[in-house]
């Protein structure tokens, strides 16, 4: 019996729409890529979840978080999640929320939104939100204490989300968020959000874990999407790319790297960023219009426009199709001010505009083998390929 039911919940998977697409989370993403602690009937709740309210856990609308065997898993939803769910209810009518403010003779405002001028600081004293439903003939009222809500670190300080400046924004929304619960209780039973979830202590027993102090949690960082204990989960990215159709190779030439470990994520940027970047291009590919090619020659993959990262561009990285052949003779001179090239990748970009080089050639053209043997401003770099070429 029991492993019959563990049969059923293996075949859970949850299709919601992103961006006009069906995509779908199966019980094996959930373990392996988003919670791999989650217990079987976490998981089936969770896609449930996903499902009926349709939020996609890698867009960052719903998280599942457990961080050892023995905990209890939670549910978290981003706040502009809540208000995506509470539209798929038909007797949702619209909402109002803003700030409380307290004057020195105790009289209270509701000031709708979240605009607090800098000498009415100590005038601020909670949240208020009102959520109406179509089939009720009053709304859900829900207001907040500021000294409930605002989160300190262990020193005594205020989170960096609960700095003095966002506050007003950050009683708004929990106020918010705790309206919408109130009013469709059946449409978010089990749930958070993250502006109110705190991040628990990692049990020691997790390898590798590091223990994270209990505390407000950013909009949308919870938790990184390809971070697992403060490293790059690179299981979920490189999934994540092979659902796109994406090769190892592709990755790299997009970025315009040789390697994503040494030349992305140790130069201190992060896989999050690269996700970016390609999904972007994948983007304006996508909106491109085709062209049709000779049959004798095969269809390359989509490449992107470098970032400023190129340590050793170990191929080409503009796509075949755009590159400009060099004329058979003289070249018209290109009409661009070489004030305008401020960094190595305004130089790789303007050379191949201009003359259709590849990033190898530019380095080529000024006699060095890598970027980091460059000596001269990028400005200057273009002059002197400028003085050969045109």
């Amino acid at each position: 019996m029991v492993a019959q039911m563990k049969a059923v919940a293996t075949r859970e998977k949850a299709v919601v729409k992103w961006k006009g697409e069906a995509i779908t989370i199966s019980f094996h993403d959930v373990k392996s890529l988003i919670c791999p602690y989650a217990s079987d009937q976490e998981t089936a709740i969770f896609l449930r979840t996903c499902q009926s309210l349709q939020l996609n856990p890698f867009a960052s609308e719903i998280y599942l978080i457990k961080y050892g065997e023995r905990d209890k898993a939670a549910m978290v939803i981003a706040i502009d999640a809540y208000l995506k769910a509470s539209e798929t209810n038909d007797n949702f009518n619209g909402f109002e929320a803003g700030i409380v403010l307290r004057d020195s003779g105790g009289k209270l405002e509701l000031r709708e939104g979240s605009l607090l001028l800098p000498d009415e600081a100590e005038k601020l004293v909670g949240g208020y939100a009102r959520v109406y439903r179509k089939d009720r003939e009053k709304p859900f009222y829900m207001s907040v204490n500021k000294a409930e809500c605002v989160r300190y670190t262990k020193e005594g300080n205020l989170t960096q989300f609960w700095a003095k400046d966002k506050q007003p924004m950050m009683l708004r929304k929990t106020a918010l968020k705790r309206a919408l619960v109130e009013a469709f209780p059946s449409l978010f039973t089990g749930t958070m959000s993250n502006v109110e979830a705190e991040y628990e202590v990692i049990p020691e027993e997790v390898k590798g874990a590091v223990p994270k102090p209990r505390g407000e949690t950013p909009e949308g960082e919870l938790p990184p999407a390809y971070e697992r204990n403060g490293e790059a989960y690179w299981k979920l990215w490189w999934a994540r790319q092979k659902e796109k159709g994406l090769t190892e190779d592709d990755v790299h030439s997009m970025l315009g790297i040789a390697s994503l470990k040494t030349d992305w994520i140790e130069q201190g940027q992060t896989l999050e960023e690269a996700e970016k970047i390609i999904n972007d291009f994948l983007e304006k590919a996508k909106a491109k219009p085709k062209t049709e090619k000779p049959k004798a020659k095969r269809a390359t993959p989509a490449k992107a426009t470098p970032v400023p990262v190129i340590e050793e561009p170990a191929e080409d990285l503009f796509p075949p199709d755009e590159v400009t052949p060099e004329p058979a003779e003289t070249p018209p001179q290109p009409k661009r001010d070489p004030e305008t090239i401020r960094t190595i990748n305004d130089l790789y970009k303007a050379c191949h505009e201009d003359w259709g080089m590849q990033p190898k050639d530019v380095l080529r053209e000024l006699g060095v083998s890598s970027q980091s043997d460059l000596s001269d401003t990028p400005a200057n770099c273009y002059r002197q390929i400028a003085v050969v070429r045109q």
